[in-house]
């Protein structure tokens, strides 16, 4: 996104209100002062590097910085608000540090650590729903429909089936589940390795992984392995995790905040599946898959509402600061 003129802060009298109306936020090496603006178009920035931080060369480095993260990460700040980032002596010019720490105390988080459940049918607009929560609130996203993907996946290439249960009940005693973080996404790793988006979304597995998901071994192993992943969202120091999939709210996540159920009209919900390349049967699939909608989910219908709209009905329910 851009940074526009307009989004700088430059008058005198902004700056002085931010010392009778600004909010501290201490980051360590710099402190940020936020306020509400009154202009409510777009978030608004200025950044103060006294001479004490460095050389003149050293001071524009900050400077270019903070603007930089100011203009990648707008979209996820309150656009009704003003940013003055002052930086403090002995502050690091290093980017990715920098940013993790500005975003940790201006994105707008709840206030305690977050569990968020969604469930739905297929094509409803789960994954891409947990994906723009995630970036919004620095949630840890999990994609359990890519779990069974990937084991899957491992199955077939070892050339057994679905239908021997037995052989695959057997052969999970043996499996080594490790887990990748990725930005805010989360993979899992079957011995090492970890399929590439292609093979696990391939249309042989489209129409087979909803058969390997019946098998209540397998179920129960990634149940076990799935429901770690919220100790792991904490140790990481995630404000919490957001888990897409079907039944996340009844069995995997029982106990979430804020439990969530998307639905849509099978027209709509196939015709996305082939935009986005796929050729799935998705009536067929919700008919292998359980799908239910738990006590106190938020049903929410995704055919009218487009992806900002979704996340504006959920962001209704999460506490904020």
């Amino acid at each position: 996104m851009r940074f526009r003129k307009y989004q700088r802060i430059k008058r005198q009298a902004d700056f002085e209100q931010f010392r009778t109306e600004g909010i501290f936020r201490n980051a360590g090496s710099f402190f940020v002062k936020i306020k509400e603006n009154n202009v409510g178009l777009a978030p608004r920035f200025a950044v103060i590097v006294g001479k004490k931080v460095g050389k003149a060369h050293e001071r524009n480095r900050i400077k270019r910085i903070f603007r930089e993260i100011f203009r990648q990460e707008q979209s996820r700040l309150n656009q009704k608000n003003d940013y003055l980032v002052v930086a403090r002596k002995r502050i690091l010019s290093n980017f990715w540090l920098l940013k993790e720490r500005f975003l940790s105390v201006c994105v707008v988080s709840p206030k305690s650590f977050l569990s968020i459940a969604i469930d739905g049918s297929a094509a409803s607009g789960k994954s891409s729903t947990a994906r723009a929560l995630a970036h919004k609130y620095r949630l840890l996203n999990v994609n359990t429909g890519d779990h069974y993907r990937t084991l899957a996946f491992y199955f077939l290439q070892k050339n057994i089936p679905e239908a021997t249960d037995k052989r695959i009940s057997e052969e999970l005693e043996h499996l080594t589940l490790t887990t990748q973080i990725d930005g805010i996404s989360e993979h899992l790793a079957v011995n090492g390795e970890i399929p590439s988006y292609v093979e696990l979304h391939s249309e042989m597995l489209n129409h087979r992984v909803a058969s390997f998901a019946q098998i209540p071994e397998l179920r129960g192993t990634l149940k076990v392995y799935q429901q770690c992943l919220i100790e792991l969202a904490k140790k990481m120091n995630f404000a919490g995790v957001v888990m897409e999939g079907r039944d996340i709210g009844t069995a995997v996540m029982p106990q979430a905040d804020i439990k969530i159920f998307l639905t849509a009209d099978p027209h709509i919900r196939v015709n996305r599946r082939a935009n986005d390349g796929e050729k799935d049967a998705v009536e067929q699939r919700d008919s292998m898959d359980r799908c239910h909608c738990g006590a106190g989910a938020i049903l929410i219908d995704t055919s009218e509402n487009n992806l900002d709209q979704v996340v504006k009905i959920i962001e209704k329910y999460i506490p904020k600061d």
